[in-house]
């Protein structure tokens, strides 16, 4: 509950469908009277059957706060999924809210069941009884589909009781679709064997059947009767309208809103409630029903719904193209604030944002709702900035979104199968044209959105793999194509004067040590060298280590040579004082100047500094050799 409003979570899928988006609007429509306010956890696409917990749309499911949900609403013939529907179950059970499954019984739930089997059976019976039609053909919906095996029972059933005779070659599979009914009608047309009666398993494959029939100039009722299941809008507009069987959803609302104010007095236990389904009689089962409604009026709506749908996704292509050439999330929020059609919030997880990171997802992790999340946009409140929000807030301002009776429609956020947060559309009306926009601007955003996140980790990978190919991995001093391009650069900012002192350090007995002491011990001799330049040289000296124990430093004017290999000197018989090493690090240093107008390469460089370390070499083992 937010302030007195009783939150109703519903959990569906493919609410750009008509099932689905019926189920919405009845609801919404029915709890503008109430305290009721409905939150809609959706899914735009079915959610995989078989790997259901790493499919990235489940996510949306995590962000249900049932701290504040009053009831939960299962939708299972909408979701298609029974694995879903019971990973659904178990969650609101778990969190102690009232569970309502629109579906199969579920223990401890309250089960609204629409009661099609009796009404399809109420169809056959008004074939046989009324029009006494003594020769069917069903086509059914996939094999194995639950809803579509109860309503072959209904069939056989009633031809049973009828005595009318059945056997297998009177069932189709039309698997629910237009594809596969109309090769089955084009079939059935061929063979020249039609039957008095076509009954489908749903409004749509009877659609594909009159028109098929339509195509091959059979007379519909008069040679071959067809009648569907479900009552969707297009049979409204069809001619001969179709006679149907539907569950009127404005019926189902009405129990649910029975429901949901009894259910202080419900005992927890499993309970189940009929919503029955009748007969809507048009003319293609025989009788004078309704007539077809004004085509005209249907394909002006769906035509301006068409070029609406094409303008939009204009527009949505250019806001991805914005989104993806942002700098930052800050420019998102900008180029989303002048997105007119939409009403919406963007809630991302902060670590997603991170470029740093590989974003990486445990499927199996049921992340808590205290994770860190970035509201992106807000498409209503000006001069709006992104900014970490707790998620207990839901949707920022939803306080005065409840009072203005909206519907709160919740989906996932995702790319490459890594969930990235949620949208939250919200609906003063609940119309198709809003229903199309939430899969629209999912797929957008989804592509967008994980699109700038790719490019800026990619920028971050590009700057990382640059500084690893400028820096030496063992002592840290610049690579020989780094220090040159930072060479030129000195150079080039030094003006006319070019005097440089060079420095060029090697490790003596490099070898000594690999051999006694092992290879780690000579690198970390080396890495002593190295921080020998860096500890006596001028500040702003350039470094690199262009060989295996050569480490060379250049430092812009002259320098006092002595001094410096004092110092140089000095840095070792210290560290050999104290390092407890079975062996003295020792490197020799050769020091010189360049030129005034001397502009020279690192090869000259190098050689310019080499003669005089090779002195100071010999010198040390002169000295060895007389100790």
């Amino acid at each position: 509950m937010v302030d007195n409003y009783k939150i109703v979570a519903l959990c569906l899928s493919r609410i750009q469908d008509d099932a689905s988006q019926e189920v919405v609007t009845a609801l919404h429509n029915a709890f503008q009277r109430t305290d009721y306010r409905l939150f809609v956890y959706n899914t735009c696409l079915p959610v995989s059957e078989t790997d259901y917990m790493k499919d990235p749309q489940m996510s949306i499911y995590g962000f249900m706060d049932f701290s504040i949900i009053d009831v939960l609403i299962v939708h299972e013939e909408c979701i298609r999924n029974q694995s879903v529907t019971d990973e659904l179950v178990r969650r609101g059970k778990q969190a102690g809210v009232p569970v309502i499954v629109v579906g199969e019984p579920h223990d401890g739930c309250i089960n609204i069941l629409f009661d099609r089997e009796v009404g399809f059976a109420e169809m056959m019976y008004h074939l046989v009884d009324v029009h006494h039609y003594e020769t069917f053909h069903m086509i059914a919906g996939p094999k194995g589909n639950s809803f579509s095996e109860l309503r072959i029972q209904a069939f056989r059933r009633v031809l049973e009781e009828r005595n009318i005779p059945f056997d297998d070659s009177m069932i189709s599979y039309g698997d629910f679709w237009s594809g596969p009914t109309e090769t089955i009608m084009e079939e059935m047309v061929a063979g020249g064997n039609l039957p008095r009666a076509i009954v489908c398993a749903n409004d749509m494959m009877a659609l594909t059947v009159t028109d098929v029939l339509q195509r091959h100039h059979i007379a519909i009722p008069e040679q071959v009767a067809v009648t569907g299941f479900d009552g969707i809008e297009e049979i409204s507009y069809s001619s001969p309208r179709i006679s149907t069987v539907l569950c009127d959803i404005n019926v189902f609302a009405g129990r649910l809103l029975e429901i949901l104010d009894s259910l202080d007095t419900w005992d927890g236990q499993k309970k189940e409630v009929i919503v029955p389904a009748s007969l809507s009689i048009g003319q293609t089962c025989g009788c004078d029903g309704a007539e077809p409604e004004a085509i005209v009026d249907y394909l002006y709506l769906q035509n301006d719904y068409f070029y609406r749908f094409q303008e939009e996704n204009l527009e949505l292509a250019k806001i991805s193209e914005r989104i993806q050439r942002c700098d930052s999330i800050e420019q998102i929020a900008e180029s989303m604030s002048n997105a007119y059609f939409y009403d919406m919030t963007c809630i991302v997880e902060n670590e997603y944002l991170d470029e740093t990171m590989e974003y990486v997802v445990d499927p199996e992790e049921d992340k808590p709702l205290d994770r860190d999340m970035m509201l992106l946009f807000n498409t209503e409140e000006k001069d709006f900035h992104p900014h970490r929000i707790s998620l207990d807030e839901v949707v920022p301002g939803i306080r005065g979104y409840l009072e203005d009776k909206r519907t709160f429609i919740f989906t996932a956020l995702y790319y490459m199968d890594a969930p990235m947060g949620y949208l939250c559309f919200r609906f003063r009306e609940m119309s198709y044209g809003n229903y199309i926009k939430i899969p629209q601007t999912l797929t957008m955003l989804n592509n967008a959105i994980g699109a700038f996140r790719n490019l800026r980790f990619e920028h971050y990978l590009m700057v990382r793999i640059e500084e690893m190919y400028q820096s030496d991995v063992l002592t840290g001093l610049y690579t020989r194509r780094a220090f040159n391009n930072k060479y030129h650069a000195m150079l080039d900012e030094m003006g006319e004067d070019k005097t440089l002192t060079v420095f060029l350090a090697d490790l003596d007995r490099l070898k000594y040590i690999n051999d006694n002491f092992g290879h780690k011990e000579g690198d970390f001799a080396i890495q002593m060298v190295a921080q020998s330049l860096q500890r006596v040289c001028p500040s702003g000296t350039l470094f690199t280590r262009f060989g295996g124990d050569e480490m060379l430093g250049v430092c812009k004017g002259r320098q006092d040579i002595e001094e410096l290999k004092e110092d140089f000197a000095r840095f070792f018989r210290e560290f050999n004082a104290h390092s407890k090493k079975p062996y003295p690090v020792e490197a020799s240093i050769g020091i010189a100047y360049t030129q005034k107008d001397e502009m020279l390469s690192f090869e000259q460089l190098v050689e310019k500094a080499d003669g005089l370390m090779y002195q100071e070499k010999e010198r040390h083992r002169k000295l060895r050799a007389q100790a």
